[in-house]
């Protein structure tokens, strides 16, 4: 009977353990498998298996108590059914649900099964060290407690089998993208086009869309990547399956994890020309610094050949230094405050409606009118930005002004949607202080019989993260009639600094959650309403995370 409960209870355990390795893999996923920043979230978090602990340690408890082998079998039964329902019922399957659901890639596929084999290895060596035959000489000995007690530190394992696994994988990983690497600099050697390389602390996809629009419209076929793809790998993908011979033009958004990131991609896609949207405090956390921060994103400027073209936006004090230090043939500085010193290119005239921004563009002399479906100074920034470039590879002036008629927002950056009853301003992409200061203008400037602000907060701004969300709170108190704070990222930041603007406490909603947010709005916000949706963070972020 011992045995039968042994294998009962081991089924539910397997079953569990390899949704529960799917679950943890979702999260190692978005931490771009890297171990150190997948067990630093894990702790922060505390982020440890407390509902399988629980059933574990329940059953190894009950065993103390069983005296019949039918007794014994009814708790295995038990566990391995508790086990199959925390899995199979109370928790959501991680490739189906959540903000950033677990895409089954070659790679994590792999690190999946090489973890359950592990898992399932241990498993059945435990089984058979457990097996009656191995103790006949104990009279008190029950395999099946023991079973159960080596399950309370299984059940525990997934994160580390994880980690394991994709340390195993790692070289067969290496060389795998290492040949798709070659084959797409083979690809990119053969079309030869004009790269133009992206980079800054926010702005980098909404230039990088507007100026691959621009030049494809004014100058020729354009390559770049759509997205926010801006690493070697998802380059390399997009080099591989879209670029074509035609493409005259190659626009490249490199984005930095740390000093020598940006080194890595010009290696990779050399860029003759490059476009810097802004040198600020986003990701400080991870760069520690934000003189790193101007050293990781000056390995574009440096990159550059002398003849190279160099534009840089004006109105960041650091993107405006990298146009000194690294000068080349070409320097050009575009923005929209004249006070900070020179531009090259600025915009005047500014003012928003729901159809867009209108403006004029001052380039050499001459004043182009021109409007764009794109709302917010930092949209606008980044295409003038575009215009700047497209500008200085030779494109028509005039005729550049009009083409920025056509351009579309990038989804969820200030991203205006009109509906009947309430409507909504989307800006929940990795919100930064100078975008979520310029969605609180648009969104006064807007009509509507009431203005409210939903956010969890900006994160990733090292020692500055309370300062600067306490003072944008207070901003938007000036603005908002409602303001929902999303979970407790920011919350403390947040109300301070609605406390120092003297904003209602009835007016400010405290929610653990962007579904309870909309739950909110639903029963809060008539007709007319406008919602800015500022910031939305992923799984890594928002609230606790529970298993």
């Amino acid at each position: 009977m011992s045995s039968v409960a042994i294998v009962v209870y081991t089924l539910g355990l397997l079953f569990f353990g390899w949704h529960r390795i799917l679950a943890y893999l979702r999260y190692f996923q978005q931490e771009e498998y890297s171990a150190t920043r997948f067990w630093a979230w894990i702790r922060e978090k505390r982020a440890f298996d407390r509902r399988g602990l629980c059933v574990a340690t329940i059953t190894t408890l009950l065993t103390y108590f069983t005296t019949t082998p039918t007794a014994l079998l009814l708790v295995a039964a038990l566990g391995s059914l508790a086990f199959v329902g925390i899995a199979r019922f109370i928790e959501e399957d991680p490739r189906t649900s959540g903000k950033i659901r677990l895409t089954m890639t070659q790679r994590a596929t792999k690190i999946a099964q090489v973890s359950f084999i592990v898992f399932f290895g241990l498993s059945f060596v435990w089984m058979l060290c457990a097996c009656p035959t191995c103790h006949a000489a104990s009279q008190s000995y029950d395999p099946f407690q023991t079973v159960a007690q080596l399950s309370i530190i299984l059940v525990m394992l997934p994160p580390a089998l994880l980690m394991v696994a994709n340390l195993l994988l790692s070289p067969a990983e290496r060389s795998l993208q290492q040949s798709f690497l070659n084959d797409a600099k083979r690809i990119l050697a053969e079309v030869d086009p004009f790269v133009i390389g992206i980079t800054g602390s926010y702005g980098k996809t909404g230039a990088k869309a507007a100026l691959g629009e621009l030049l494809t419209q004014c100058l020729g076929p354009t390559f770049w990547p759509k997205k926010s793809i801006n690493t070697v790998m998802g380059i390399t993908r997009t080099i591989r399956e879209t670029m074509r011979p035609y493409h005259k033009y190659a626009v490249i958004e490199m984005g930095a994890y740390n000093i020598g990131s940006i080194k890595r991609l010009c290696d990779f896609t050399p860029p003759r020309a490059s476009l810097v949207t802004a040198v600020g405090i986003m990701h400080l956390e991870r760069f520690g610094s934000p003189e790193n921060v101007y050293r990781a994103k000056s390995e574009i400027a440096q990159a550059l050949p002398e003849d190279g073209i160099l534009v840089c936006n004006g109105d960041s004090p650091n993107a405006r230094r990298m146009a000194s230090e690294h000068a080349r043939q070409t320097t050009l500085l575009y923005g929209l405050d004249r006070s900070a010193g020179h531009l090259d290119c600025f915009a005047s005239d500014i003012s928003f409606d729901d159809k867009g921004t209108r403006f004029v563009i001052h380039w050499r002399g001459s004043q182009y009118p021109g409007r764009t479906p794109l709302l917010g100074r930092p949209a606008l920034s980044n295409a003038l930005g575009a215009f700047t470039m497209a500008c200085a590879l030779g494109a028509d002036p005039a005729y550049a002004v009009a083409c920025m008629a056509n351009l579309e927002p990038v989804d969820n950056r200030l991203v205006l949607d009109r509906k009947p009853a309430v409507s909504f301003l989307r800006d929940a992409y990795n919100s930064n202080p100078t975008g979520f200061a310029a969605a609180l203008e648009v969104l006064k400037t807007l009509p509507a019989t009431q203005r409210v602000v939903m956010t969890p907060g900006m994160i990733e701004l090292g020692d500055q993260q309370f300062s600067e969300n306490r003072r944008l709170a207070s901003e938007a108190a000036h603005v908002a009639n409602l303001i929902i704070v999303v979970g407790s990222a920011n919350r403390e930041a947040i109300l301070a600094g609605l406390g120092d603007a003297g904003f209602s406490k009835d007016a400010t909603i405290l929610v653990d959650s962007r579904d309870e947010a909309f739950s909110v709005i639903q029963s809060r916000c008539g007709a007319g309403s406008l919602v800015l949706i500022e910031n939305d963070l992923g799984d890594l972020h928002e609230g606790r995370v529970r298993f």
